[in-house]
């Protein structure tokens, strides 16, 4: 698998003190629909999973590494995830560039990273940068999938893996905005007619998201039942961003279908 390499090694959250693996609540493998990777995500936040979701599509493998239902890392063997393309099509290094660096990279059997580095293309807070991007988004593009199989491996990461240690919720209520079919959406959230309400929990659960003033005047509208009609007319967001955050906040169990 495409894995992505930095000089530095961020600290990750620390699996030592907890039980790895998945409680029995979360099923350690099954197929791949519409909803499954987004509720994965939450249940794996919530009982704080340690260890490896790996993702087939096809020909398609991707892995993401957990700790304490935290986000440390993810690899992809999908040529548009490598970190070469990142950079190139980022701007942050040249064609020419690049073309030199894996050129060394193949001789040395060195990390695109390190060449970059040696070579004063990039800073190694440059590489350390990117790649926390190139996991990112690697992370985000699995919440496209409808289909395919997933299975999880108990198993704590290796203490020398880069790592990003974001909270799988966080990258959820990233991901569920970014996806793209409104089939998706408008399954889950209904017609105009559909009413929403906070949570009795919604003022804990949202604490911590780096939630917009426009997502958090949602949750306001929705102290009472709200209709996604009313919602709309109201929000300074576009109808679509609505539907995708009001989404999100379901997954999340910061509002309910009233």
């Amino acid at each position: 698998m495409n894995r992505a390499a930095s000089s530095s090694r961020p600290s990750s959250p620390s699996p030592q003190g907890r039980a790895t693996g998945v409680p029995g609540r979360v099923a350690r493998e099954g197929d791949i629909r519409s909803t499954t990777l987004p509720n994965l995500f939450h249940e794996f936040s919530e009982v704080r999973v340690t260890g490896f979701l790996h993702l087939t599509d096809g020909d398609i493998k991707k892995s993401i590494q957990f700790g304490e239902g935290h986000v440390l890392f993810a690899s992809s063997n999908q040529r548009d995830d490598r970190f070469s393309q990142f950079l190139l099509k980022s701007g942050a290094i040249s064609l020419k560039s690049l073309m030199r660096a894996l050129e060394v990279m193949i001789v040395t059997k060195d990390r695109l990273g390190e060449v970059m580095v040696r070579f004063k293309m990039l800073t190694s807070e440059d590489v350390e940068k990117w790649i926390r991007i190139q996991v990112r988004e690697i992370v985000y593009s699995i919440f496209q999938w409808t289909r395919g199989r997933y299975s999880f491996e108990s198993r704590v990461p290796s203490a020398e893996t880069i790592v990003i240690g974001a909270p799988a919720d966080i990258m959820l209520l990233e991901a569920v905005k970014r996806i793209e079919s409104w089939a998706r959406v408008y399954e889950e959230v209904g017609g105009l007619n559909t009413e929403y309400r906070a949570t009795r929990d919604m003022p804990k659960i949202t604490r911590d998201l780096p939630l917009s003033p426009e997502e958090k005047e949602i949750l306001h509208m929705c102290d009472a039942p709200t209709s996604l009609e009313e919602i709309c007319e109201a929000s300074k967001l576009n109808d679509y961003d609505v539907c995708r955050t009001v989404w999100a906040l379901l997954i999340l169990g910061a509002l309910m279908k009233s």
